[in-house]
């Protein structure tokens, strides 16, 4: 067989296993792009019901491989009362990490930890560190309430450190702590195929994102549980991992906990799927 060809053959194989790995670790951002769609249909006062100190939720990330599908890497996420700053806070966190069969194909570690005020639920600090098949970025948000702005913190390998200074927009959260309000938030009076626009604060940059409200439907996971759920749509911006005008499809729970229990989301290069793999400290059971 000829030797090129079979370097170009691994070539195109690598290239292509690092973009669909890389976007599995980062399946909560499209947790997170959905769940950011309740901020369109209240204010952000929070009354919590929903979680509560010691919640720890865990998804088992998969990709297509052809017909085939794979599971490639696990993403947890916990909720904690803790002090910041001397000052009782909740502390959210959440990891992706690819299994260690597939860590000599592309190694991921991502790590996010969020602060939030437990009665006003402002966001207070929020830190990120990626690291991706040698690619490292990490990024921090400092929310100043009495100035009205965000400060911003990124350093990715080989580039210095880069500080912004945002304009605190209405509703601003972080990553992990608008899954957690959002969650807190009434499904009842949304009806189906009603559409939101609305921003998401990722790094140092807002993004709008289009949801859509479905409907109800019953979720099997292929532990055989079977969840009755809410299910929703969000049209994806065309950009690195997105073709255009693709949706990201999420069920969650229609319960009290409501908790999300299934991803699917399409790519550029397939498409890729979290089942919720286990659940641990419900506030509701």
């Amino acid at each position: 067989m000829d030797l090129d060809l079979i370097y170009d053959q691994d070539q195109i194989f690598q290239a292509d296993l690092e973009m669909r790995i890389r976007v599995l670790t980062g399946i909560w951002i499209f947790i997170t792009a959905f769940l950011y769609v309740q901020l369109a249909f209240a204010q952000c006062n929070v009354s919590n019901t929903v979680f509560g100190n010691g919640e720890q939720i865990s998804y088992t990330v998969s990709y297509n491989w052809g017909p085939v599908w794979v599971d490639a890497g696990l993403v947890t996420f916990s909720a904690t009362n803790e002090l910041y700053l001397g000052k009782p806070a909740w502390h959210f966190k959440s990891t992706g990490k690819t299994f260690t069969s597939y860590d000599l194909f592309f190694k991921v570690r991502d790590y996010y930890d969020s602060w939030v005020d437990p009665e006003a639920f402002h966001s207070l600090d929020f830190r990120r560190y990626v690291y991706e098949g040698g690619y490292t970025l990490l990024n921090t948000l400092k929310f100043d309430y009495s100035g009205q702005k965000i400060i911003c913190n990124t350093k990715t390998m080989n580039n210095p450190q880069r500080t912004d200074t945002l304009r605190m927009r209405p509703c601003t959260f972080d990553m992990l702590s608008a899954i957690y309000y959002t969650r807190t938030l009434d499904f009842k009076d949304m009806r189906p195929d009603s559409k939101r626009q609305v921003t998401v604060l990722i790094d140092d940059a807002y993004y709008d994102i289009f949801i859509r409200y479905i409907g109800k439907e019953i979720v099997e996971n292929p532990n055989g549980k079977r969840y009755n759920c809410i299910k929703f749509a969000a049209k994806m911006v065309q950009g690195t991992i997105f073709r255009g005008n693709e949706d990201v499809l999420v069920w969650v729970t229609d319960d009290a906990n409501k908790v999300p229990v299934y991803i699917e989301a399409k790519i550029i290069v397939g498409t890729v799927k979290a089942y919720m793999k286990e659940a641990k400290g419900l506030r509701n059971q």
